[in-house]
């Protein structure tokens, strides 16, 4: 949900060693100083907080009024500013030593006192910066994992990742099977704060299939492997289907197509929407696409552990402002899959073009499609974000969640259930 890994991968192979000679004296050199909030909450990213990813998406909802955040990031992956944060940095190198990242905090943050931190880990520098914001300033430290680099796919040390999680006084998974993964390793409690929707698009009221587009899907988001996309071109390929794909960036680069053969094969790529258009779009359509993982192995590890952990935050927006019927291709045991299953929100089937053809064809049913449809509407409010930045502070506030309505919602299973330290 931070972006292609492949990406990630070669933007990081690509930044100067150079920078590091901007530290003098112990601190940067030449650093424009911004007017800091006072006190001062504190997010590290690994990238920008921007509607190019499900993170940075999820951030702008939670944390609507970022008036009193410093946003810290460890890389730049996205040619867009970014306007979360009152002020915003970024760590001029990713491999920089623990002594030369308290050296930049210091001098970010020498203006303000700081009162409480949030770390989304993803690159090995993201918990180093999180760590030192909680043992430089003694302040309350969350840590919020919304994609997996250490369980599933290797990226942090687990030395890095245990100290993190053990310094941490709250700890939240975007999804059951990352709290079950990561419960699992560490012997620690995590609580579930799935991913959420900007409360003004929700709708209780379903919205009945009227007049949407014949054999057409909708795609909305990114689609993070070259193979899911690969394999998604195969199956609408002369099927009668097409797929209108919304991606989150007009010329997705860690993705290898070409656009009028993608269009031939029955995908027709479309300009990004305004996150607040998209349910005027999307309730023009009877259902949607949603491509995941084989867990195969043929996949990256990187991709598979973002199929198999990571709730796609598309899906709770589909669901919650338009009430779609969805389609999960891949493996039954992704987190989406998994999530669609849960609730009876559509079909989980392979990448198999006939597989595909009987799911559509069965939730273009009316009966499917009003079933479908109300139990959206009827669960719609549970995935608002009115209030969950307040819930967040609360709950890091108590050291645990401040009330359980998130793992209400999605409870462990019976063999998920775990009794840990906090």
């Amino acid at each position: 949900m931070v972006g292609s890994p492949l990406l990630i991968a070669e933007k990081a192979r690509t930044r100067l060693q150079s920078v590091i000679a901007s530290l003098r004296e112990g601190r940067p050199a030449n650093l424009h100083v911004t007017r800091l909030p006072n006190p001062a909450d504190v997010i590290v990213t690994p990238c920008e907080v921007n509607e190019l990813h499900g993170t940075g998406t999820l951030l702008l909802r939670i944390f609507r009024d970022s008036s009193s955040i410093v946003s810290l990031r460890t890389s730049n992956f996205y040619d867009l500013p970014q306007n979360f944060g009152a002020a915003n940095f970024c760590l001029p190198l990713a491999q920089a030593s623990r002594a030369e990242v308290l050296s930049w905090v210091k001098w970010w943050l020498n203006t303000t006192s700081v009162r409480r931190a949030i770390c989304l880990p993803y690159l090995p520098a993201d918990p180093i910066v999180g760590i030192t914001v909680k043992e430089l300033f003694n302040v309350p430290l969350c840590t919020y994992i919304m994609d997996d680099k250490n369980v599933c796919t290797n990226g942090i040390p687990d030395s890095l990742m245990e100290e993190l999680l053990a310094k941490s006084d709250l700890r939240l998974v975007i999804s059951p099977e990352m709290r079950e993964a990561y419960e699992r390793k560490y012997r620690l409690k995590f609580y579930l704060l799935p991913p959420l929707v900007s409360d003004e698009l929700l709708s209780s009221a379903p919205h009945h299939l009227n007049g949407a587009k014949p054999r057409r899907c909708v795609l909305i988001g990114n689609i993070w492997g070259q193979r899911w996309l690969d394999l998604l071109r195969k199956i609408f390929r002369n099927s009668g289907y097409t797929v209108d794909w919304y991606c989150n960036q007009k010329n997705p680069r860690a993705l290898s197509f070409d656009r009028a053969g993608l269009e031939q094969d029955g995908i027709r790529l479309l300009d990004p929407i305004p996150e607040a258009d998209l349910p005027a779009i999307l309730s023009q359509y009877a259902y949607a696409i949603v491509p995941s993982d084989t867990l195969d192995g043929k996949s990256p590890p990187s991709v598979q552990a973002i199929a198999e952990l990571s709730l796609p935050s598309r899906i709770p927006f589909m669901l919650a402002t338009s009430h779609l019927p969805i389609v999960v291709l891949g493996h039954p045991e992704t987190s989406a899959a998994r999530f669609v299953d849960r609730f009876k929100f559509g079909a989980v089937v392979p990448y198999d073009a006939d597989a595909v053809r009987s799911a559509l064809e069965r939730l273009s049913e009316p009966e499917i499609q009003s079933a479908i449809r109300s139990r959206a509407a009827a669960l719609s409010a549970a995935f608002s974000a009115r209030g969950s930045a307040d819930w967040i502070w609360r709950s890091l506030e108590a050291g645990e969640a401040c009330d359980l309505i998130y793992e209400k919602l999605m409870p462990p299973s019976q063999a998920e259930s775990f009794s840990g330290s906090n």
